[in-house]
């Protein structure tokens, strides 16, 4: 084999090397386009769930709620909830990877707002799984127990805002606020739900918390929800 045929072999194989690392180029731009477009559409169709669950909540609020138009209305949005809930639920099955905590979460509440409490809880499981930090698993976990409560499941509900609790180390102030909240939170839903020893021990709790927070704003603000909270006690 001559020289000049050695040439011809480095030169085709560094074409053939060129070619492929400009195809695995295309290909990586390709999928990052792609997964760009997929998470743009699923943003839009769970804020359209969250504008629609704003303009149910406008409804309620007015005079006539009960009248036929405000009734078509609200079975228009409900219309329009579903279609985005199915259009979103598709594409988080679909491409997994590319949802986020608070894209579940808002499947979630969508879900549950339809009657699909299963679906729902799957959702809420989902979000809790997929949350990068602490803080963001505490937050979903309030979320959670809140729904467990809201459909009957108190017992389990009670058990997830305990779970949250205990991401909270109650080093620095803004620790110590979330955790005030968080028995409050908690007591207010105690008060439909449970006894009134679980009212006392949130309360308790709440007022422990709060004695240690050093910043006067947030302690005089949280000491007028427990003011409140203790009053609806009464009640």
């Amino acid at each position: 084999m001559v020289t000049k045929d050695y040439i011809l072999i480095v030169i085709s194989s560094c074409a053939l090397i060129l070619s492929l690392i400009s195809l695995i180029v295309t290909l990586v731009q390709k999928n990052r386009e792609t997964k760009r477009t997929i998470k743009k559409t699923l943003a839009d169709a769970l804020e359209s769930i969250t504008k629609i669950g704003i303009e149910n909540a406008k409804l309620k609020g007015a005079d006539d709620y009960t009248s036929d138009v405000k009734i078509q209305l609200r079975r228009s949005y409900n219309f329009q909830r579903r279609v985005q809930i199915a259009h979103a639920d598709f594409l988080v099955q679909k491409y997994d990877s590319i949802a986020t905590d608070i894209d579940c979460a808002v499947l979630a509440v969508g879900y549950s707002i339809i009657g699909e409490q299963d679906i729902a809880e799957l959702y809420w499981n989902k979000a809790i799984a997929k949350s990068k930090s602490s803080y963001i698993k505490f937050i979903n976990y309030r979320g959670y127990g809140s729904y467990l409560f809201a459909i009957g499941k108190e017992n389990i509900g009670r058990q997830m805002f305990y779970e949250a609790i205990n991401l909270i180390s109650g080093k620095n102030d803004e620790d110590r606020y979330q955790l005030v909240d968080t028995y409050l939170m908690l007591a207010d839903l105690e008060l439909v739900h449970g006894t009134i020893e679980d009212i006392d021990f949130c309360i308790t709790k709440a007022m422990e918390a709060n004695h240690s927070i050093m910043n006067p704003q947030k302690k005089n603000e949280l000491h007028s929800r427990i003011r409140l909270l203790l009053d609806k006690r009464k009640d």
